[in-house]
């Protein structure tokens, strides 16, 4: 049985029977990859089930079976969050973003850029101060471009709409079924335009930041195969102000 040390991201974990868990993480040298973690709910256990909240970054050492799942051996927490855990609103961020990596990463091949991505972003806005309420619009646009559906901005132009289905600006909304309008398509070019790493406010009102999530939200579902609503959303709309 071969074993593998790598670090991982935490992005489902279910109860399995009284006392394991089935987790999915996102490991750096491995990609997507499911694991059996047995006694997990046990005091006495070696890996507890405590370690696996949405989007903890963890460094694991894993046996491969000739089954589907592997097992861990062991895992540990490769950079302990200091203010999420605490901060109500980065503690909605985190499983908004969860739910979306869960729900949108289906291959699983490795990706070391999109695990570098994903890391840093995490630790960023575990050590932001403020103007972190556009992480999420931030994150998700950015993700779009290492899964392979980057909206195409180049022809904006005030005034234009953005056709989602398309995913590229148009000057009318004629015939297009999900379009963002023109009033809003300015804001969403000038998000697209950003990165989460650079700590520029949008200055968004809590009206176009809602508007701006519940269009990305559905430019994420034409997109990606098999992406059914999203649960955490209301959750994000409530603590986001």
């Amino acid at each position: 049985m071969n074993t593998d040390k790598t670090r991982a991201i935490v992005l489902k974990a279910i109860r399995y029977g009284d006392n394991s868990l089935i987790v999915k993480l996102l490991t750096e040298q491995n990609g997507l990859q499911s694991f059996m973690v047995k006694g997990a709910y046990n005091k006495t256990a070696k890996i507890r089930a405590a370690l696996f909240q949405p989007l903890t970054l963890l460094e694991v050492v894993s046996a491969n079976s000739k089954g589907e799942l592997g097992y861990l051996k062991e895992a540990t927490v490769e950079y302990a969050y200091q203010n999420i855990p605490i901060n109500i609103n980065k503690n909605a961020i985190v499983l908004f973003l969860c739910e979306l990596l869960s729900k949108s990463i289906q291959e699983s091949e490795t990706d070391l850029e999109l695990f570098d991505f994903i890391r840093h972003a995490l630790v960023h806005l575990d050590e932001m101060d403020d103007n972190y309420a556009d992480f999420p619009l931030k994150f998700s646009m950015e993700l779009s471009r290492f899964i392979g559906f980057a909206p195409n901005i180049d022809n904006y132009k005030p005034g234009y709409v953005f056709d989602l289905e398309e995913g590229c600006f148009r000057h009318d909304g004629a015939g297009v079924n999900y379009l963002i309008d023109n009033s809003l398509s300015g804001l969403f070019y000038k998000l697209c335009g950003n990165n989460i790493f650079d700590n520029v406010c949008l200055n968004l009102t809590n009206s176009e930041r809602r508007q701006l999530l519940e269009a990305v939200i559905t430019y994420y579902k034409l997109h990606v195969s098999g992406l059914n609503e999203m649960k955490s959303t209301e959750i994000l709309k409530t603590v986001l102000q």
